[in-house]
Formats: C-alpha cells, sequence, structure tokens
C-alpha cells in the first residue's frame, strides 16, 4: 500500500499555471470595472438610488412579507421637533407658549437638562433638545454654560451629567448657579412621579392630555444641594441626585408625521399587509399617531397594571373602557380592538409565558428598549409570519437584523457635509448615533426610545478645570473634550442597554438601506420582492414543464427512432434562450395588489399545475406522432442510426415548437404583480415571432425554409388536424393555469394555526414546571 500510495508524486492539473492565468484576466476585470464606476460616479442621473440592496438573496423575502413593523420618531414621524410650550407648572392645564411668563427655574432645566455638545464649533445633539433651548431664547455656549440671550438672568453652568439610560427613562444634571448647586431632572412623566416629593393633583390628567394629541411630553423637576465642593457634587450617587424632586411643569413637543407616512401605509394595509408600530414613545403618543397612518384603525385598548396593584387590564385611551387581562382573551380582543403593550409589561408576559399568547395580536408596543424590539420580531417569526422591520437609528439594529426584510433609513445629507458635519436625528426621544454613514454623534434624549449607545457624549469637567487645565487653551480644551467624547463612546454600556453601535452599523445591519428618510422605498422593496417571488415561480414552472417533456422525447420517442436535427434544435435553442431573456424584463407593477403571490414553489398550485399541464402536453406530443405515423410505411428505425427527415420527426419538431411556446406564454405571470404579456414589449414580439415561425413552417408558406429545416412536406390533413390541436392545447392549458389561480390564491400564512400550537406547547410546559 505504502509503494501504491507514495511511490510516485501525485499527477495533478497544472494549478500554478491555472492561477496565475486567472490573476491574468482579473486585471482586465478590475480595469473594466473601475472604468464603469468611474463613469457611473460622472454621471448624475445615476446618483438618483432611493435603496441600497447588501444582500440580493433578502429579495424575494420582500415578496413574502406578511406583517411590517415600523419606528416612530424619524421614521414615521419627521425628525424636525417643534418646542410647543410648558404646562402644568400652575393648576391650569392650558399650555403656556410666552416663556416669559413661565417660571425661571422651568426655563433653566430645559437650557441646561440637555446632552448637547460642541463638535468644530457647533452645536450638535438631539433635535428635541435644541428645540427647547431655541423656544425658550437661550444660548448654550462650548464651555458647558448656558444663559438668557435677553434680559439679565444668571447663567447656569453644568457641573455633571448623569446620562440617559433606557431602563432609567430619565437624565439628571447637577449645575451650578452663583454659588448654589442645584439637580435638574427630565424624563417621561410615568417616571418622574415616584421621585417627586409632592405630587400635584392634575399632574396625571394632564400630561395625558396632551400626549393623547400626539405630543412628546417630558416632566421637568429638580432639587436643591447643600454646600459642597465641586468634587463632592460630582461624586454624587446618581440615585441619589434623582430622587426627593419639586415638579417643575412638563414641556410638551410636537413631531409632525412625514407628508407620505399615511399614504404608504395606507397602501400596505390595502395589500394585505398587517402593520405594527415598535416604538419607545409614550403609549398614548403612539396610539395617536398610529390612528394617523392607519395602524389603527379600530377602538384601541391599552395593557397597564392594574391601579389595585394586583394583575393587569386592559384600558382604552380615555379609560372609558376597561377589560381585565388574560393572555387567553388577547385573540379575541384583536378583533374587535387594536391592542397596544407597554415595555413595562414584557417582564410580566414572559414571566407568565404569555409572550407568543399575546405579542403577536398587538399592533402598537410602546415604551420599549431595543432588547424588546429584538423580543417582538423574534416572537413574530416564531408564529410563522415573514417580517419587514423599518427603522432609522441604532436602537433599531437588533429588530433590523432579526426581521426577515429590514430596511434602515437614512437622511439625505449631501456630498460635502458627509465627511465633517452632522444632521441629527432624534430616536422616539432618545438619544442615538447619527444615522448610518454620518460621521458626527448625537446627543441623547430622555423621554422616549431607549438609546443604544448609553454613555455617548463626554461627560465634560468644564464648569471648574483644574489648575494645570486653566492655563490650556480654549482649542486645547476643546480637543481634550473630543478626545473623552470618543473615548466614552468606546466604552461598554451597563449591561441593560443595547450594546454600542459603531457609526453606519445601523444599515450594516439591514439587507436594505434607504437614502432618504422616508418609508417609501418598503413598497417598492415589496414590490420588487414580489415581482422577483412571480418571476422566480414561473421560470420553475417553465423550466420543469420543459424538462418533462425533454425526459419524455429523450425516452420514448428516442427509442422510437423520433431525433431533431442540429438546426432544429439551433433554432428550438435561440427561442428558449430569447424568452428566458425577456420574459425576465417584465417590470412589476407601479401599485401593490391586495392578491398575494404563491410563497412556496412546493404547494398544491404548482404541483397541480404542472401535472395538469404536462398531461395536456404528453396528450398533444402523442396524438401528433401516432397521427403522423398512419402516413408513414413500415419501417424499422434504429434509435442510434442517423438523423434522415421523416413526417415522425418533422411532426415531432413542430409539436415541440408548439410546446415551447404555450408553456411560456401560459405560465407567464403579469398582473398584478408584473406587466402583463402586452406590455412587455420584447417578451410579446418574442412571441409573435414564435407563433409566426410555428404557422410557417406548418402550412409549408416557403418550401425553401423547410427544407434548410429538413422537414418534410405534411399531408393537408394532418397539418390542418395539427393546428387545430395546437390551439386546443393552448386553450385547454390555459383553462387549466386560471382555474387554478382562482382555486388556490395567494393568502398570508396560516400563522395562527402555528402560533396555536406554540401557545399550548407554553401552557404544557407551565404545568409540568
Amino acid at each position: 500500500m505504502r509503494t501504491i500510495l507514495f511511490s510516485t508524486e501525485r499527477v495533478t492539473a497544472n494549478s500554478w499555471e491555472s492561477g496565475l492565468f486567472i490573476l491574468f484576466l482579473l486585471v482586465f476585470a478590475i480595469i473594466a470595472a473601475g472604468y464603469v464606476l468611474r463613469k457611473g460616479l460622472e454621471d448624475p442621473t445615476r446618483s438618483n438610488v432611493e435603496y441600497f440592496v447588501l444582500n440580493l438573496f433578502s429579495i424575494p423575502f420582500a415578496g413574502k412579507v406578511d406583517i411590517c413593523c415600523f419606528d416612530k420618531t424619524g421614521t414615521l414621524t419627521s425628525d424636525d421637533m417643534e418646542f410647543c410650550g410648558v404646562v402644568g407648572h400652575t393648576e391650569s392645564t392650558d399650555l403656556e407658549t410666552d416663556m416669559t411668563k413661565v417660571p425661571v427655574c422651568t426655563a433653566e432645566i430645559l437650557a441646561s437638562c440637555h446632552a448637547l455638545v460642541f463638535v468644530d464649533n457647533k452645536l450638535v445633539g438631539d433635535p428635541l433638545e435644541k428645540a427647547a433651548l431655541k423656544g425658550i431664547d437661550w444660548s448654550y455656549k462650548s464651555d458647558e454654560k448656558a444663559m438668557p440671550k435677553k434680559g439679565g438672568g444668571n447663567a447656569v453652568q453644568i457641573v455633571q451629567r448623569h446620562h440617559f439610560a433606557s431602563h432609567l427613562k430619565r437624565m439628571a444634571v447637577i449645575v451650578r448657579i452663583q454659588e448654589e448647586f442645584l439637580v435638574f431632572v427630565k424624563g417621561a412623566p410615568e417616571t418622574i412621579q415616584d421621585r417627586l416629593l409632592a405630587l400635584p393633583p392634575s399632574y396625571v390628567d394632564t400630561y395625558k392630555k396632551y400626549t393623547r394629541q400626539g405630543s412628546r411630553v417630558l416632566a421637568l423637576a429638580f432639587k436643591n444641594l447643600p454646600d459642597m465642593t465641586v468634587s463632592e457634587a460630582r461624586s454624587l450617587d446618581r440615585d441619589v441626585v434623582e430622587t426627593g424632586l419639586t415638579f417643575a411643569g412638563f414641556a410638551v413637543f410636537n413631531c409632525p408625521i412625514r407628508v407620505d407616512s399615511a399614504a404608504v401605509l395606507s397602501e400596505l394595509k390595502n395589500s394585505s399587509h398587517d402593520l405594527v408600530m415598535i416604538t419607545g414613545d409614550q403609549a398614548l403618543t403612539a396610539c395617536h399617531v398610529a390612528s394617523q397612518v392607519h395602524i389603527i384603525t379600530k377602538p384601541a385598548l391599552i395593557l397597564y397594571p392594574s391601579r389595585s396593584g394586583q394583575g393587569y387590564e386592559w384600558i382604552s385611551p380615555d379609560e372609558v373602557e376597561k377589560i381585565s387581562y388574560g393572555d387567553k382573551e388577547a385573540e379575541e380582543l384583536s378583533e374587535t380592538h387594536d391592542l397596544c403593550v407597554g415595555g413595562d409589561c414584557f417582564e410580566m408576559l414572559q414571566q407568565s409565558s404569555a409572550v407568543v399568547g399575546v405579542i403577536p395580536y398587538v399592533k402598537v408596543f410602546a415604551r420599549v428598549a431595543p432588547e424588546q424590539k429584538e423580543l417582538i420580531l423574534t416572537t413574530f417569526k416564531t408564529v410563522g409570519r415573514i417580517t419587514l422591520m423599518c427603522g432609522d437609528g441604532t436602537n433599531d439594529v437588533g429588530a433590523l437584523k432579526q426581521a426577515h426584510v429590514g430596511v434602515a433609513l437614512l437622511n439625505a445629507v449631501p456630498p460635502t457635509q458627509s465627511g465633517n458635519t452632522s444632521s441629527e436625528t432624534p430616536k422616539d426621544g432618545a438619544l442615538k448615533l447619527s444615522k448610518s454613514k454620518k460621521a458626527k454623534p448625537e446627543a441623547s434624549n430622555v423621554n422616549g426610545e431607549s438609546s443604544s449607545r448609553g454613555k455617548a457624549v463626554s461627560r465634560s469637567d468644564s464648569a471648574s478645570q483644574s489648575a494645570g487645565n486653566r492655563h490650556q487653551t480654549a482649542a486645547e480644551m476643546q480637543r481634550q473634550r473630543l478626545k473623552k467624547l470618543m473615548e466614552e463612546m468606546n466604552e461598554e454600556g451597563d449591561g441593560r442597554s443595547a450594546p454600542i453601535v459603531k457609526l453606519g452599523d445601523a444599515s450594516m445591519a439591514s439587507p436594505f438601506t434607504a437614502k432618504h428618510a422616508s418609508v417609501a422605498p418598503t413598497t417598492d422593496i415589496i414590490r420588487q420582492g414580489r415581482s422577483t417571488l412571480v418571476t422566480t415561480l414561473q421560470m420553475f414552472k417553465i423550466l420543469g414543464l420543459n424538462c418533462l417533456a425533454t425526459a419524455y422525447v429523450l425516452s420514448v420517442m428516442y427509442l422510437d427512432g423520433v431525433k431533431l436535427g442540429d438546426v432544429q434544435a439551433t433554432i428550438s435553442g435561440v427561442f428558449t434562450a430569447a424568452f428566458f431573456l425577456f420574459i425576465s424584463q417584465a417590470r412589476p407593477l407601479p401599485t401593490l395588489s391586495a392578491e398575494r403571490p404563491h410563497p412556496n414553489i412546493f404547494c398544491f398550485y404548482v404541483f397541480l399545475s404542472l401535472m395538469g399541464q404536462f398531461a395536456i402536453h404528453l396528450l398533444f406530443l402523442m396524438s401528433s406522432v401516432k397521427s403522423a405515423e398512419k402516413y408513414m410505411p413500415d419501417e424499422c428505425i434504429e434509435p442510434d442510426s442517423e438523423f434522415h427527415p421523416n413526417l415522425v420527426n418533422t411532426v415531432s419538431y413542430m409539436v415541440s415548437m408548439m410546446l415551447q411556446l404555450a408553456t411560456f406564454a401560459v405560465n407567464y405571470i403579469g398582473h398584478p404583480f408584473n406587466q402583463s404579456i402586452t406590455e412587455s414589449k420584447p417578451f410579446l414580439y418574442a412571441l409573435l415571432a414564435a407563433s409566426g415561425f410555428f404557422t410557417v413552417i406548418t402550412s409549408d408558406l416557403f418550401r425553401g425554409l423547410n427544407d434548410w429545416l429538413k422537414l418534410v412536406p405534411l399531408p393537408p390533413e394532418l397539418r390542418n388536424k395539427l393546428l387545430i390541436w395546437a390551439v386546443l392545447m393552448f386553450v385547454s392549458c390555459y383553462t387549466w393555469e386560471r382555474l387554478l389561480k382562482w382555486a388556490f390564491p395567494g393568502r398570508i400564512p396560516a400563522w395562527k394555526k402555528n402560533h396555536q400550537r406554540l401557545a399550548a406547547a407554553n401552557v404544557e410546559k407551565k404545568k409540568n414546571v
């Protein structure tokens, strides 16, 4: 064995020369690609790309999508925040828009309790915080000092920041006004509520009044600190800082809905898609916006902890309707109501193993953290839904990755700004990194979606510089702050928020990235996905029928001596190649239809369609050949003999041409997904050319052409019979295909059966535990 295996070197092809030749060709391929890229970049018309595709295999999945999930702020609503005013600082519930009538302390909180920073001498951060600063007419300097633009108010120096955390839903700063230290806090109203020394009687009614109108509401509070040094103030524990607060009012902001959001979501809803909103904003605000964009169309119910402290209950936004919670009632309730669940209820759902029983029927998810977004998408997938997630920030990364089809939105930024400036975007009130392919970081917010980066903005110590820093120039101080900013961006989070995502990762996490901050590309992606799906399906059907017919011709008929000439096979191959080329050129229709494509190749529709058409084709082929044999003298044709023209060969070729034509024409899927045959001109012309060619060779109009193709003349009776049978064959296949499409229409996957099975398994699991 050693002699056999190792006595001589292994004989192989010359892989070294093959590799060198491939590298030689690669050089020219790179040059050609570089030339095309250069010319493409020079052509301004080629840069109008709406979205980018990172994973081509996700395109067919887009055609199967049956549930579309959307983030709210920055996705369905605009990034441009509008500061409306302050309310709650008096007994009145009317909004105060005149900032001169607002208590000074309230204005000081809005001016200093934020995470805005200066980058390249430009104030960057959450637009909500910049809108508040603009609304109260204060200025913020690079030395982290806020002061009113008008009047003789005191400057507010930021000493310490406690940044927004997704699980806390609030942020705080320690400031120094003259020689007095204070704590300023802002956050979600329901979070600040538990930390106030005294709760105003109208606290809950006031913030709910404005959240029901779709506004974003921040609760403001403050606390005086005893005399201490700067170092002592910075060392205070966060829990100590954020307790024992005094209420200072509510800041009300408006986030307008994007112009096209309602129309796009209406089209998705009318095209057999379920719509879901997943946001970090307050439940009442989310429900209001969801009703404006057609996500909620029935009376809404929101899941809250019961006021009695025991259990949970479904409550309508106006608190008129109340229904006790039960994990088995979600499906029944969803038939008459649109359900909303907050992030604070997720822990209860997980502990009671009711996630699978409730989440699939919910239309709005509010106050959710990034990991909860991911759980929602995972649950939808578990019950058999094909999901699409559309979001615009890094706290959507987990959900975008989990979805079958993820669509990350970017803000359209001019190329000249991409390298040195940033257009920040809010994320349902939370800090998020600049959207994909932006260069500068954003600041955090406290009312809304959890931020995925935690400590994204530097904790500046400019309030009181050390002795060594006092002699530094402003530029050196700025460089130090930027260095500390980048260091904290690279630090690990606290483990409860999503991991830090680097700039650009939001788009890298999803197979599709839209160039503009609009949900309109979702419809384009689904249209292309449906078109790809039906094109793939028709290709498989056509290939299947061609293979079945070829299998019969190359086996049974070959043994009977039936062959095709070289010219005949070449002509047939040219038509086949042309059909496959032009059939893939059909474009999707501009609007989505309520009818859905068949999501799977292995289904009753495809199986019955193939078997039915093949039976008709086989009957036509066998009948035609049998009829031709009656006109031939008895002669023995050897299977391995040379091809020579005869009547049987001629008829089999003509029938094969007609079968080929009918296969493509009948199985082409046009409306309501793609252009029809008459609208797809290249494919139409190819079909007409093939039909004309079949008619010419069958009717024997040009004897010279038939002689070149080695086709013998047909008896008149046989010729007429072939033409009639060809028409009958085409009509039969067409009727059978339309009948099956009527009997087996595309439907939303029956996920509820799978859901019931999983729910029963969870119940059995709880019993065993």
